[in-house]
């Protein structure tokens, strides 16, 4: 019960981090988008040992996909400004 309202939240807090951060970096990101984002790639991290590779590559391809943007430097930016 714990460890879901923990990625429920990491995943609702990150996904408006994403977007306040496309926002800022002149990104098309929808909100939608960086939620279901942020939300995989928390699914993903808690996967043991390798998760948090799984989970930066899911979160790089599916900011790829909803935002249509570069990933250098649009989308490594992004990333940086939202943590």
């Amino acid at each position: 019960m714990e460890d879901g309202l923990l990625l429920a939240l990491d995943a609702v807090v990150g996904g408006f981090a994403l977007w306040a951060a496309g926002w800022l970096t002149q990104t098309r990101l929808p909100v939608t988008g960086a939620l279901l984002a942020a939300a995989v790639a928390a699914a993903v991290g808690a996967v043991p040992d390798i998760g948090w590779l799984c989970s930066l590559v899911a979160l790089f391809v599916l900011l790829k996909w909803f935002s249509r943007g570069d990933v250098w430097p649009d989308l490594i930016l992004l990333v940086i400004v939202s943590r």
